[in-house]
């Protein structure tokens, strides 16, 4: 997923994606003191972009793409510890998200785990007017346009309800829904589902 961050609109060029709430989501990891680079080491020095994060807990320069091919692969590898059933109904300009979610193996209570949701552009083009990207036109995949609160995840098999609201620039068919569930303790995904409205 791409998180438009809005600290860069003092530019001169506010990014017609970018969002303070993706701003806190940055900050909300770096914060943690969760993340580690893929050599190994811990800690991050402030923000900056881009910035790719892999499964909630690596973390290195989104321009490092053989990188970037690695850690989603080691990621990939890895067995998710919910199953996600995810069924949605559009109602005008909301979706109604359902999630019934089920532990697969040992999933920790201990993580705290969360449920999410996002309402994702499958493509986005951005014509950049200033900045280091000054006349570039950025294309993009799974631009995130709206993401809900971080609701917790029923203990054991449960069901939870996420309403979502598109943005009136976006029509149905470009989107894509994408639920996750992620540690507030560790920051790490335990699983993910992407589906069509």
């Amino acid at each position: 997923m791409t998180f438009h961050v809005d600290y860069w609109d003092r530019l001169g060029w506010k990014d017609p994606f970018a969002s303070g709430a993706f701003t806190e989501r940055q900050e909300w990891y770096a914060h943690s003191g969760k993340l580690r680079s893929p050599d190994g080491a811990s800690g991050l020095d402030g923000l900056y972009t881009p910035q790719m994060i892999v499964d909630g807990a690596v973390q290195f320069s989104g321009q490092r793409r053989q990188t970037a091919v690695h850690e989603i692969e080691a990621a990939a590898a890895r067995a998710p510890v919910f199953d996600l059933a995810v069924r949605t109904v559009v109602k005008g300009s909301t979706v109604d998200v359902t999630v019934q979610s089920t532990p697969v193996g040992e999933a920790g209570r201990e993580r705290d785990w969360r449920l999410l949701a996002a309402l994702a552009a499958k493509k986005a083009h951005t014509a950049v007017a200033h900045g280091e990207n000054a006349g570039e036109t950025l294309e993009e995949a799974a631009v995130v346009r709206a993401l809900s609160d971080r609701i917790a995840m029923p203990t054991g098999h449960g069901s939870t309800r996420i309403q979502l609201s598109k943005p009136g620039d976006l029509a149905w068919s470009d989107v894509e829904v994408i639920v996750f569930a992620q540690s507030e303790t560790t920051r790490e995904i335990g699983a993910v589902r992407v589906t069509l409205p």
